[in-house]
This record gives structure tokens, sequence and C-alpha cells, in this order.
């Protein structure tokens, strides 16, 4: 069993709070100046043998996890700028618990071989919550595309 107490951080209001999380659930919120608060449940833990693990928090600001819903990792084909690994950790150091990566990558996560590809053995480098944005449909180069007349003039069809 995990038992965090984090003493005198911000929420929100700026007020100092304390926040009991066990096992990675928050168990108790209270202002720091409150008795019989969240210290006081991690000092009752604390005498029944559970280990808490206290942590100033003072001068900090306390947020739920942040999740960034537009991020490029660049997994396959573009290594050099960005993995799934270094992008995942960089996001966590910034306090972001989930990331869901877009389908511009080298092919086109637009089919299911692809996002295999792309996610297969990702649990392993990730450091945060991985998502993968799938492409709806195959990108066409431009020599793909199909040819378009000239545009309507004059309310013709």
């Amino acid at each position: 069993m995990s038992t965090y107490l984090i003493t005198g951080a911000s929420i929100l209001d700026g007020e100092p709070t304390d926040v009991l999380i066990r096992d990675g659930v928050v168990a108790r919120v209270s202002t720091s100046s409150t008795t019989g608060g969240a210290t006081d449940e991690a000092t009752d833990e604390a005498a029944t043998g559970s280990t808490t693990e206290v942590v100033d928090g003072t001068g900090m600001v306390l947020l739920p996890g942040l999740v960034d819903l537009h991020t490029h990792l660049r997994e396959p084909g573009r290594e050099d700028a960005e993995t799934v690994e270094t992008g995942t950790m960089a996001a966590a150091m910034g306090g972001f618990t989930a990331v869901h990566a877009m389908a511009n990558t080298e092919p086109v996560a637009d089919t299911a071989g692809v996002v295999e590809q792309v996610t297969n053995g990702v649990a392993v480098r990730m450091a945060v919550l991985y998502l993968l944005l799938g492409g709806s449909e195959p990108i066409e180069t431009p020599a793909e595309r199909a040819p378009q007349g000239p545009p309507a003039v004059g309310g013709e069809e």
C-alpha cells in the first residue's frame, strides 16, 4: 500500500492545502491549517505501521494530470525528431498524464497494420498514457488526386 501526503500545495484558489493519496486515489483534502485533516490522518496511519511519504508542496500548485490532445510523436518514420519514449517522458516532466498522438507519421497511421506497428511494444516505452489518433483515410499525393475542373463561374455547375 503506497501512501503519500502532499503538504502546503496551492489548489486553484491558492490556499495551502494538504492532500493524502492512498494507492493512487485521493483519500483526503484539507487546508493546511485544518486540524483533523489529511495531515492528522497520515499521522494516524504512521502510528499503525503504514509508511507515508511526505512531499513538501510549499510554493507549488497542485493540479490534476493534464492531457495533451495534439501531440506529434513522429513514430514511425521520423524517430530522429521524436519517439514515443522521448515524447511521453517530456510530457510527464510537464505534468501531463496522457497524450494523443497525431497520425502524421511516415507511413501515416491510417491502416490497422501501421497502427499495430506503432503500438506494438509501446507499453514498455511510454512514461504516460499514449493514445494514437489514426487517420480516417489515406493521404493522397498531388499526383494521386483526381483532376478537378475549373471553378464554376456565374452559378454554373
